[in-house]
């Protein structure tokens, strides 16, 4: 059978451990003082006690030290993940300006709706064959949608087009 402890599990056995360790040997010291055993035997309980005295102060500290550790952790992972969604939805806010400036420029050049998702396509990567896959054409037809893309919107290539609409955001 197999025992799993936590930290925090481990934490308190040990405290709990060097607690009774403390308390067995005063009681034991208190004991021996009554019974008259020589001062090298006390001494040695003594000692021990102190020993185990100052490993449970040292685990009190280390605890408590690593519960602030941890609270700013927290706090920090709490601020990162605020950061994070604020950042977000900016980012998702620009991407929906960026699409609605995208469809504006598509109709000042007037191009028709195939036209539009053929170079709303294009501006994501896609090239000429991939573009006639997710739209069921055929690739000439395609070839012949962008050339017109292009020649309305007074650009020359794929690239010149990409570029026209990254220009303002690098």
């Amino acid at each position: 059978m197999k025992v799993k402890f936590d930290l925090k599990s481990f934490s308190i056995i040990t405290l709990l451990f060097f607690t009774i360790v403390i308390i067995s040997s005063i009681t034991d010291i208190i004991a021996d003082i009554k019974q008259g055993a020589n001062a090298a035997h006390i001494f040695q309980e003594t000692l021990i006690a102190c020993v185990a005295l100052l490993l449970l102060l040292t685990l009190l500290y280390q605890t408590k030290d690593e519960k602030n550790k941890n609270k700013k952790l927290l706090r920090s992972l709490a601020e990162a993940n605020a950061l994070t969604t604020k950042t977000s939805q900016e980012l998702l806010n620009a991407k929906k300006v960026f699409g609605d400036e995208i469809s504006k420029q598509f109709l000042n050049w007037k191009l028709t709706k195939s036209e539009a998702d053929i170079a709303l396509f294009t501006l994501k990567g896609f090239n000429a064959k991939e573009i006639a896959n997710l739209r069921n054409s055929s690739e000439k037809t395609i070839r012949n949608q962008l050339t017109s893309v292009y020649r309305k919107s007074d650009l020359t290539s794929k690239h010149a087009f990409i570029a026209w609409f990254m220009d303002g955001l690098i």
